[in-house]
């Protein structure tokens, strides 16, 4: 029988963690209600719906208020399961996607240890499509979707994400939220807000933006990662009109959990830099052998069995920089796919903890959707462009992993800010001669 050895320079913050972060369980409080559930501080304003939001038209306006929750009572209707085909055409998109912006923040980022989460970052981008149009919209669908329409992207990842949900073996939140400034010169189009709620059932919520809002939002982050993530934001810049967030937690045990003697203590693990560190490593026999561009893996299944971490060996002599840049991610989806179970796989794998945060603006602006960070940016399905301008100003991703003997912890969250300003108004011009 074929023995495979995996072991010392094992890429498993980059590749594994990336991977797990999109693919993950469900909540034990049950329902989706219950998972995103949301608290805001004691600064939450004491009035009433009644009092503190009203409908205009195909509007949602506030007129006053601390942190309240302008949008709680809608209720999410049914969405269409996609089809096959769509289904498909978006797994492998998400995939290319997902190796796309790690390629990029691996080079932009050498020396690093890199971690992101698909899931977290394309939720957070699905709901700041739906209130985008025109070349906008068409730029951030072409790099999110592909050849799908924006109805069957939000069909599909929608359906992912409860698919995620569809385990009891493990702890899951996915949270979706919607902060916007107090004000007449925003006006939210109701279309925009239910669309959301629909899909990704988000919860929106308006604020005055200042310090106060700082701490709600991060707040509600920190809530939503299960306290892995305490803080996405430090300050509200004057001309941020919005952010839309996505929240992700995950905590699952091994399905085949390490003994005490399987742990080796005093290791020395090597970092993408080449540096070394102190480590202990988990020593198992494992199956389901992955082999990509030259590199070997494994899937280590999570308790119930339906969700995996994976991690990836480069080949001898290439950096994690490199084999990462060789890659597509449809060719990784093939190779989990077709696992290879007849060698013995004989992998060291070290326990870690890590932080990571990043801004991914340069690199989806290069990724294809600089319109939606232009001035020319339109998202006149969020509001009236004749009242405010929107454009996104950043994306900011943060993630966190803990993964010892006995399993792993991940959270992530993704914070998309839109900066504004108020259409000028035009001046009545005039003009008198007294001859």
């Amino acid at each position: 029988m074929r023995k495979v050895m995996i072991r010392k320079r094992l890429m498993a913050g980059m590749l594994a963690g990336m991977m797990l972060l999109s693919g993950c369980g469900k909540s034990e409080n049950g329902t989706t209600e219950d998972r995103q559930k949301n608290t805001i501080t004691e600064a939450e304003d004491e009035k009433t719906d009644s009092e503190i939001s009203e409908e205009k038209g195909d509007y949602l306006t506030v007129s006053t208020g601390k942190t309240s929750a302008l949008g709680k009572d809608l209720t999410a209707k049914d969405v269409t399961d996609p089809t096959e085909d769509a289904r498909n055409e978006f797994i492998k998109n998400t995939a290319n996607l997902s190796f796309d912006i790690m390629k990029a923040r691996t080079k932009a980022d050498s020396g690093k240890n890199v971690m992101i989460s698909p899931d977290s970052i394309i939720s957070a981008l699905a709901m700041t499509l739906n209130g985008a149009d025109g070349n906008t919209q068409a730029e951030m669908l072409k790099v999110l979707g592909g050849k799908l329409s924006e109805k069957e992207y939000n069909e599909a990842l929608s359906s992912y994400n409860r698919m995620l949900s569809d385990s009891d073996s493990v702890i899951f939140r996915n949270a979706n939220s919607i902060w916007v400034r107090n004000g007449e010169d925003l006006k939210v189009k109701k279309d925009f807000v239910q669309t959301n709620k629909d899909y990704y059932n988000a919860d929106l919520y308006v604020s005055d933006f200042d310090q106060a809002t700082v701490t709600d939002i991060n707040g509600w982050v920190n809530e939503n990662t299960n306290g892995m993530i305490n803080k996405v934001i430090d300050n509200i810049q004057p001309d941020s009109m919005m952010y839309l967030i996505n929240a992700v937690a995950f905590e699952a045990e091994w399905a085949e959990q390490y003994e005490d003697y399987q742990v080796k203590k005093d290791e020395k693990f090597t970092n993408s830099d080449g540096k070394k560190e102190d480590a202990a490593f988990l020593s198992s026999k494992e199956s389901g052998l992955i082999e990509l561009n030259g590199g070997t893996g494994f899937a280590k299944a999570y308790k119930g069995f339906d969700y995996y971490f994976v991690a990836i060996l480069p080949p001898e002599g290439t950096s994690a920089e490199d084999y990462i840049a060789s890659l597509k991610g449809e060719d990784f989806v093939n190779a989990y796919r077709n696992r290879d179970y007849e060698p013995d796989i004989f992998a060291d794998l070290p326990e870690f903890s890590y932080d990571y945060s990043t801004s991914l603006t340069d690199t989806l602006k290069d990724l294809g959707m600089a319109d939606a960070f232009s001035d020319n940016a339109d998202f006149s399905r969020i509001t009236d462009p004749d009242m405010m301008k929107l454009k996104i100003d950043d994306v900011i991703h943060k993630t966190h992993i803990e993964l010892d003997q006995y399993g792993t912890k991940a959270a992530a969250v993704t914070a998309i800010a839109l900066a504004g300003n108020a259409a000028p108004v035009e001046k009545r011009i005039v003009e008198i001669k007294l001859n």
